[in-house]
């Protein structure tokens, strides 16, 4: 998707939206760090894809055994993600992670966030916070970034176990958190 275009979506979507430029490469490092244990993931979920920034690397990092599943709400994203990406299952609303999961039978071992969480409401944050655990393996990690760290207790609330970081080569800057889930027996 051409940078105009994604302006286009930001200015008429902007609660959907959360920048008016695409995640920046020094973004994508922070979020998807070589450290990821790529070869041992069987199941990865990216949700607000967007234009596939982070989507890009995922598909070049990840095993040719591991799924992917995008969960991205703005239709013309959807489409260009779909046309850069036919053969990814791609879902229309991140609040359909947990009926993913139970229709597959398995959790997801990672889940990469573009979300803007900041943007939407407090009712909408905490289902979405809510699903996203749910979904989530036990030791499984959820990587988002957010351009504000007022959310940090939110996302510590539900992840203890949390490094954050940032960059400031992205438009605007960003904060990364890296949240792993406890497992069953901690």
């Amino acid at each position: 998707m051409k940078k105009a275009s994604f302006i286009g979506e930001f200015m008429a979507n902007a609660g959907q939206v959360g920048s008016v430029l695409p995640s920046s490469r020094f973004l994508t490092g922070k979020m998807l760090p070589p450290a990821i244990p790529w070869h041992k993931l069987k199941r990865i979920a990216e949700l607000g894809p967007g234009t596939g920034v982070f989507t890009r690397q995922i598909e070049q990092r990840r095993s040719s055994s591991s799924e992917l599943v995008l969960f991205e709400k703005n239709e013309s994203f959807r489409l260009g993600l779909n046309r850069q990406y036919p053969h990814l299952s791609i879902v229309d609303d991140a609040l359909r992670l947990e009926e993913n999961v139970r229709e597959r039978g398995c959790p997801f071992d990672l889940i990469v966030s573009g979300l803007p969480f900041a943007n939407f409401s407090r009712d909408l944050r905490e289902k979405l916070f809510d699903a996203i655990h749910a979904s989530l393996a036990d030791k499984g990690t959820f990587v988002a970034f957010q351009y504000t760290p007022l959310l940090k207790g939110s996302f510590q609330s539900r992840f203890p176990s949390m490094d954050t970081g940032y960059t400031w080569l992205n438009v605007p800057p960003a904060w990364v958190f890296k949240c792993q889930k406890r497992g069953a027996d901690g």
